[in-house]
């Protein structure tokens, strides 16, 4: 736990909020001025692309709200900035670790695995690096775990209180990211008549079932946030080898060990594996949870990484259990398999990523990125009124600045303001006559900011993307100020 605080909390506040996180902040303060995330506050509108995505009082449709509510608490008791927006996930990241080891040693009845499960957890540096977000996926983990624990203790001890706060974790789940709660809402029912069927339960587990659904289901009548998707196999496809890829790689060294699992039944020609009834129990819930989440996910527009988020603490139970074979075969080895793993990622990729070493300079030294830049020349520059436009990161500047922003992707004569930003990656996407006039217009000056531009900022949702240092290489930013 202490060294999962120093990996969480050093320089929180070094990089500013990307596009993602500072939706989640910029809905956040509209939640202490209006009392719900609004979309419009007069003057800047949020993702003008989903308008269908917004009521008619431009309430947020898109996302369960869970995630807005969580940050505008920590905005009213700390004030607005950005360690305040992440302070409260990276809080919840670190309960989770004792959640895990809770519900390790609950699954397993084993310290051993409770331990290396928490131990793999906190050295995870995507799960360290999702959990240090202003998003939903720390609450979402902890959610989880807390159903999944809560669940487990029921079954044992078949106590009422046990099965309300189940219940209660369901339901926040299903305003925290309805997304995960419909496969785990599922998995787990479908886990409890399969394989823990019980005649003294199964009325209050129904009934438990019924108050989770009708609680959720205002949510789901009232969000639009499902997008027209035409489904085929290639897709469906595409999807589930995404989500076994980004397990293997970053989660769980699954190519590994079934490697290693082959090289030892051949030898031994005995393809016999000896699992504990604890273990198998725990097995089916996990494999079942996963499961169902993987069935979700395949069917969904988009692919990312994010969404396995609370896969890597219940993979990392799974990978106790096998490492609890090592060291009863030897302790050495293991120490020397978990440092190899951690300092070098090997086990995962094949070769080494250096992961947590480069993390441990991400959170040691400063990093510069295109919205830094962006804000600090604006925030020099601006005056009050003026309006900036820009195609892709404009909601941090809705939050770091009181700037009208011009986020509509129209780029005509009418769309000249005070400043205009061009992003690399985005405006290529345009007609480009629109850049050649402002460039050779002479009504602006262009400005070279000395900040890279990279296209996504430095989102954590695939680490073959993230930068762990400045980027030195990236093209600058450019930025258009209109001669006064």
């Amino acid at each position: 736990m202490f060294v999962a605080a120093i990996l969480l909390f050093v320089n929180l506040d070094n990089q500013y909020l990307w596009q993602d996180e500072a939706e989640t902040a910029v809905l956040a303060k509209r939640v202490l001025e209006f009392g719900y995330p609004r979309a419009y506050d007069g003057k800047n509108l949020i993702n003008p692309t989903i308008r269908t995505g917004l009521s008619a009082d431009y309430g947020w449709r898109y996302h369960p709200w869970g995630q807005f509510y969580i940050a505008a608490a920590s905005f009213k008791l700390f004030g607005t900035n950005t360690f305040t927006a992440r302070l409260p996930f990276a809080v919840l990241g670190l309960i989770n670790i004792l959640l895990i080891y809770l519900l390790a040693r609950r699954m397993t009845g084993n310290y051993l695995v409770a331990n290396l499960a928490a131990f793999l957890t906190t050295f995870s540096v995507p799960y360290i690096l999702l959990m240090r977000q202003c998003r939903y996926y720390a609450p979402a983990v902890f959610l989880v775990l807390i159903a999944l624990l809560f669940y487990l203790r029921f079954l044992k001890k078949g106590r009422m209180l046990d099965l309300a706060v189940f219940s209660g974790a369901l339901a926040a789940l299903g305003y925290t990211v309805h997304g995960m709660f419909v496969p785990v809402f599922c998995a787990i029912g479908l886990h409890y008549l399969i394989f823990s069927f019980n005649k003294k339960t199964v009325f209050p587990v129904i009934f438990a079932g019924i108050i989770v659904a009708m609680t959720v289901l205002p949510w789901f009548l009232y969000s639009n946030s499902a997008k027209h998707v035409v489904l085929t196999l290639e897709k469906i496809g595409d999807n589930l080898e995404f989500d076994l890829r980004m397990i293997n790689k970053y989660i769980f060294p699954a190519v590994f060990f079934a490697a290693v699992y082959a090289i030892r039944a051949i030898w031994r020609r005995n393809f016999t594996l000896k699992i504990a009834p604890e273990e198998k129990q725990s097995l089916l819930l996990i494999g079942m949870v996963v499961l169902a989440s993987l069935a979700a996910f395949s069917v969904a527009e988009e692919r990312n990484f994010r969404y396995l988020v609370y896969f890597i603490p219940l993979f990392a139970v799974v990978q106790g259990m096998v490492l609890l074979r090592l060291e009863r075969f030897n302790k050495a080895l293991l120490a020397g398999f978990l440092a190899i793993s951690v300092g070098t990622g090997i086990f995962n990729m094949g070769y080494p990523n250096w992961f947590f070493p480069k993390y441990l300079y991400e959170i040691t030294h400063d990093y510069d990125g295109p919205t830094e830049g962006i804000v600090k020349f604006l925030k020099e520059h601006a005056r009050a009124g003026d309006t900036v436009k820009i195609i892709y990161g404009d909601l941090p500047l809705m939050f770091y600045t009181d700037l009208k922003v011009d986020n509509s992707w129209v780029y005509d004569d009418a769309h000249m303001p005070e400043f205009i930003v061009f992003r690399h990656g985005w405006h290529e996407l345009l007609d480009n006559t629109y850049y050649t006039k402002v460039k050779n217009s002479g009504n602006y000056k262009e400005h070279i900011l000395d900040y890279p531009d990279i296209k996504w900022d430095n989102r954590p949702d695939d680490l073959t993307y993230h930068r762990f240092w400045t980027d030195k290489e990236a093209p600058r930013v450019v930025l258009f100020e209109k001669v006064r």
